[in-house]
């Protein structure tokens, strides 16, 4: 039978054999790349048969939407060269199927060298190219996390030794624009009231619409755990979302096992009516998983804060009037004079006393003293401005720090408080205490003194003079002056009256 075949086949049968059982898809087109034959493969590829493909140009034949545009470009060159050509080519079956395939391109000549053709030989690749595409994603995935692993671990180093609130708000804007470069971001804490939470940081592109939010204005508040908002079938936006066109976070900021604030991301890129189920949930596995790192580090790095601002609080706050402390005083104005020396400009110090304070001890009892005291701490605080810090030193003793300040402008504001403070009523149980007053004195760095004690003890001197001088006024340094040239007039009036 080996005999018999082997005598009935020629070279057409051969070629016919090759072309009806090649696994790979064979295309001879004409010199000038146009199609002549297909074989059944390329039929059973791509769907079209030769009928279809005749006279085509295969590349254009097959070509789709995400077709490499330089790759044909290519391939068109090595035609017009007449050169071989290897390649590998997404290109798209009649059905509209994506499929990757190995091109080679052979030109073809005759006897005289003429070329005639080109015999082209596709072999499919899909599976192993998807296989490609899909560790390259999982590599790339991998890498990402790396990088996010990183910029969470420096966000880190920089949060925990945050002193202050506004440090730590710099840290928080700078690294969330850094591992969600994709998002629009806000920051939230719980008022003192805690009805409202005030917003006291942000990032992105998108200019934050409220300042404040209701607490029931948020899913994510309401039901006490992190809200995705676009990847459920079934959900509702947050009335604080100013974009609900979007995939958003809201994750509730938790410090002690209370909720102290709300971290909210709006991803700006991610349209949700544009992305398909199965792509938005690969989008949410990586993203939502660092968002909870990043609120859990925000979350422990904001009590830091907090406990920290407690602890120095209490070493530098009056527990009375909450008001800063003599400490506290002492190293700001030491802080001030040194910063005015190198600008070349003006401290002012107020040194307060409220008069006659022992009668309110006296007569109303400790209790009535206190509420003297706590009251004339909130009307300083209403009075000065944000860049003069009010400080009680002891006692019924209280000094305002003035950077800045001329002594006129010290003074005007002293003067205003002392009339904030002679109409301000304390109510006392069923009675309104007597009327509180109040004597200042003012000295000015550099004019009175160089160093912080001396300009204390300076303007202390023109506080005993108003009180020599009716109490209830606020003295300046020219005063000190003018009351020794008359105290100096007075000695000599009365030695020469003595001589006669």
């Amino acid at each position: 039978m080996k005999d018999g075949f082997e005598k009935g086949v020629g070279d057409d049968v051969y070629a016919r054999l090759a072309s009806e059982y090649c696994a790979d898809s064979i295309v001879i087109t004409d010199s000038s790349g146009r199609t002549e034959w297909v074989n059944e493969a390329f039929t059973r590829t791509t769907g079209y048969t030769l009928k279809d493909a005749k006279g085509e140009l295969p590349c254009q034949l097959l070509k789709g939407p995400d077709t490499c545009r330089a790759t044909m470009q290519d391939i068109q060159q090595a035609r017009k060269d007449r050169q071989q050509f290897r390649t590998e080519i997404q290109q798209y079956t009649k059905e509209g199927r994506p499929f990757w395939f190995e091109l080679r391109i052979n030109p073809v000549f005759d006897a005289d060298g003429r070329h005639t053709h080109f015999v082209e030989t596709e072999r499919d690749i899909t599976e192993r190219k998807e296989l490609e595409i899909s560790s390259a994603a999982v590599i790339n995935a991998e890498a990402q996390r790396e990088v996010e692993r990183k910029l969470v671990a420096q966000t880190s180093e920089w949060l925990y030794p945050a002193k202050s609130l506004p440090e730590l708000l710099r840290v928080v804007e700078a690294s969330m624009r850094e591992i969600f470069p994709e998002a629009d971001g806000e920051l939230y804490v719980y008022s003192n009231s805690r009805d409202t939470l005030d917003l006291i940081a942000h990032w992105g592109h998108a200019k934050p619409e409220h300042q404040h939010i209701a607490p029931d204005s948020c899913w994510g508040l309401r039901r006490g755990r992190p809200y995705v908002y676009g990847s459920a079938d079934i959900q509702f936006a947050c009335d604080h979302n100013q974009n609900d066109e979007h995939l958003s976070f809201c994750l509730p900021i938790m410090a002690h096992g209370e909720t102290i604030g709300l971290l909210h991301l709006c991803f700006r890129d991610t349209r949700i009516a544009d992305v398909e189920k199965a792509e938005l949930d690969g989008f949410l596995t990586g993203r939502r998983d660092l968002a909870l790192v990043c609120a859990e580090q925000i979350s422990l790095s904001v009590a830091n804060v907090q406990l920290r601002q407690e602890l120095q609080d209490q070493s530098t706050r009056d527990p009375l009037t909450s008001l800063w402390n003599r400490r506290w005083f002492l190293e700001a104005a030491l802080r001030e004079f040194n910063r005015a020396r190198r600008d070349n400009a003006p401290v002012s110090v107020i040194s307060l006393d409220v008069d006659h304070f022992k009668k309110f001890n006296d007569h109303h009892g400790h209790d009535a003293g206190d509420i003297v005291l706590r009251e004339v701490g909130e009307v300083m605080k209403r009075i000065f401005p944000d860049d003069c810090y009010p400080c009680r030193i002891g006692g019924e003793e209280f000094v305002v720090l003035c950077p800045g300040h001329s002594t006129d402008a010290a003074a005007d504001l002293a003067e205003e408080f002392r009339a904030a403070i002679s109409e301000h009523r304390v109510p006392y149980g069923r009675e309104i205490l007597p009327r509180i007053t109040i004597s200042g004195g003012i000295a000015t760095f550099p004019d009175a003194g160089s160093e912080v004690i001396t300009l204390l003890r300076a303007a202390d001197e023109c506080l005993y003079l108003a009180k020599e001088q009716g109490r209830n006024q606020i003295v300046l340094p020219e005063s000190i002056a003018d009351s020794l040239e008359k105290s100096k007039e007075e000695a000599a009036r009365k030695r020469t009256s003595k001589s006669k």
